[in-house]
């Protein structure tokens, strides 16, 4: 009867939890991100460590209950698993938020109550806020350039953890092969800069060898011209000459 029971609680208790989850909050990705450039959301970046975003978790799910009556979408991006939506976005403090209206990105400022997010929305407040600069446009070259960035940021972390903690490196030894590897890495990217530098800005001798190659191939072009212009002029002064040998005949 006792195991019965354990079984029954084990079951059941996954099936509560999953109940309590909001029915109407949007859980973002870096897959199906891009959803949210139509229509109107509202959007909360957090991370399960976090004391701040564990206090307004309750807020935020009341407040994506009224999602329907509002006509807007409530989500929220775990940055811990996504991220390089944390780079697009660029995320520095948590939990936060983001207001987007048909692909229109501004940053959420306001109090953060279940309240205050429907007043928000309701009163149109978002008017208000410009919205962030192009240069800073989740869906830019520039933020997808960072969005790489941070993922490759956490790999290394991983890598880390994986190296510390599964296979018994001592953690010095970890960060000096990634050192060893960044500044390896940063050589080879800085002698390519320069060798690139230099075929497109050349100096010292090879600027003056380039020099004199162009004044001597300058050189060579005007002889080449000159001697095509005496040819001509040969050329006419015979015609000339012949016509006036036949005039005399």
């Amino acid at each position: 009867m006792r195991l019965l029971l354990c079984l029954l609680l084990g079951i059941s208790a996954p099936c509560a939890f999953a109940s309590m989850r909001p029915k109407h909050l949007v859980y973002i990705n870096e897959e199906n991100w891009t959803n949210i450039m139509k229509g109107e959301w509202m959007i909360e970046f957090h991370a399960p460590w976090c004391p701040a975003c564990k206090d307004l978790q309750k807020a935020w799910n009341a407040f994506a209950d009224w999602s329907q009556d509002l006509q807007i979408s409530v989500g929220e991006v775990d940055v811990t698993v996504n991220p390089g939506l944390s780079g697009r976005f660029l995320v520095t403090a948590l939990p936060t938020i983001y207001h987007v209206k048909d692909g229109v990105f501004r940053l959420y400022t306001g109090a953060r109550d279940k309240h205050d997010f429907i007043s928000f929305i309701e009163d149109k407040r978002w008017r208000v806020i410009d919205p962030i600069p192009d240069y800073k446009h989740p869906n830019s070259k520039q933020m997808a350039v960072v969005a790489v960035f941070f993922k490759l940021s956490m790999s290394v972390r991983d890598l880390h953890n994986h190296l510390v903690e599964e296979k018994g490196v001592p953690a010095w030894a970890s960060y000096s092969m990634f050192a060893g590897v960044t500044l390896t890495l940063g050589c080879i990217l800085g002698f390519l800069i320069v060798l690139v530098i230099d075929q497109v800005f050349p100096t010292g001798a090879r600027k003056a060898a380039l020099e004199q190659k162009k004044k001597d191939a300058a050189k060579k072009n005007g002889q080449a011209n000159k001697e095509s212009n005496e040819s001509k002029k040969n050329t006419n002064n015979n015609k000339e000459h012949s016509k006036e040998d036949k005039k005399t005949k």
